[in-house]
């Protein structure tokens, strides 16, 4: 019985939320919690390893990026999952890691210039500094596919020294952002794969992919995880505001981050 014959059959007997009918297909990419409800704090129904298959079943918490998920295997459990932990797509047969290739899932249309606020995003970068992005007050609801408030219509201009760099499991380049004088003072850059980006217009894909490419041009093959630079890089990037959930390398108490970077030189002085 292939799996969309089963799914329809286990709903019919009450196994699976109909909600999982026809959902997307999740992978862990780290150890995690399954939790009983939609808050972070909520009690842990089952620790789920890295690589466990997991069905969406649509639903979303926009205050805590926790996504209620079945596991695709049995015995099949629901819960909620912290979003950050979770990549696109099922594994391939025998694969314990993330899906190869795999994108991200939390907020991806928002990351991506996807959304449906996309055309509301200020393209005219605001000079900023560190610390005044590290000083905004991050939004409580944070939805999956429209921005938050006004910081995230925003895209910034900044300048600082990049100090760790690696590429994450759903494919972005995370770059850590550092204060010239101050190193512990840093914000997060992300650079998806273009591959990755489904919905943003030609202009905004075209920006992302020159932003990668300038990015690997400077520093190379990215590490398979955020590993600090034998030298600090110096550099001028603008991106849109983003706030995260949780908290990754370098990400200040805010959770903030420029994700999409639309444009970055390396080098500068």
């Amino acid at each position: 019985m292939n799996r969309t014959a089963w799914m329809l059959v286990a709903v019919s007997l009450g196994l699976v939320p109909t909600s999982a009918v026809a959902q997307r297909d999740l992978t862990t990419v780290t150890r995690v919690n399954l939790r009983t409800g939609s808050n972070r704090s909520s009690a842990v129904k089952r620790v789920l390893p890295a690589g466990t298959h997991l069905l969406w079943t649509g639903a979303m918490s926009d205050r805590e990026g926790m996504l209620k998920a079945v596991t695709a295997n049995p015995p099949r459990h629901t819960g909620w999952v912290a979003g950050e932990y979770l990549v696109e797509g099922a594994p391939a047969a025998g694969q314990h890691g993330a899906a190869a290739g795999a994108c991200g899932v939390l907020r991806w249309p928002v990351k991506t210039m996807s959304d449906a606020d996309a055309n509301a995003v200020n393209r005219t970068p605001a000079g900023v500094t560190i610390a005044s992005l590290r000083a905004l007050v991050a939004p409580k609801v944070r939805p999956q596919n429209a921005r938050a408030n006004a910081v995230e219509k925003t895209e910034f201009g900044v300048s600082g020294q990049v100090i760790m760099w690696g590429q994450e499991a759903d494919q972005d380049l995370h770059l850590v952002l550092a204060d010239e004088h101050n190193a512990s003072r840093t914000i997060v850059l992300e650079v998806p794969d273009p591959s990755c980006v489904s919905g943003a217009s030609a202009a905004v894909r075209d920006s992302i992919g020159q932003a990668r490419q300038n990015v690997i041009q400077a520093l190379g093959t990215p590490p398979q995880r955020v590993t600090a630079l034998t030298t600090p890089v110096r550099v001028t990037v603008t991106g849109v505001g983003f706030f995260d959930f949780g908290h990754s390398i370098g990400h200040p108490p805010n959770a903030f981050e420029l994700h999409p970077v639309l444009s970055i030189r390396l080098g500068t002085h």
